[in-house]
């Protein structure tokens, strides 16, 4: 960023910039997939993090963002069932059916 130098996708992928490349022929279909894992999650865990992330940019540390970040995941644990039905699921090797 700093350099201004462009990246192709193969070097964006090798660096971390990206967690992978899609032929453009697969895109819709990659796309599509990535939604439906996103949307089996649960949703007050998909706002959290949606809201972490947004918060990050206006951190004015580490040390607040993980305070924030702590927050969220105190708040969701305490007012839903997901954690605990995430760690059933996973001991009984099935995706898991959040209720929220």
């Amino acid at each position: 960023m700093l350099s201004g130098r462009d990246v192709d996708a193969a070097e964006a992928e090798r660096i971390g910039l990206v967690s992978r490349t899609v032929p453009g022929d697969k895109l819709l279909d990659a796309s599509y997939d990535l939604a439906e894992r996103i949307a089996a999650f649960s949703r007050p865990g998909v706002e959290l993090t949606k809201r972490s992330l947004w918060s990050g940019l206006d951190a004015s540390s580490l040390e607040a963002h993980m305070g924030q970040e702590g927050l969220g995941q105190l708040y969701v644990r305490l007012t839903t069932q997901n954690f605990d039905e995430a760690i059933a699921a996973r001991r009984q090797n099935r995706p898991p059916d959040f209720k929220d």
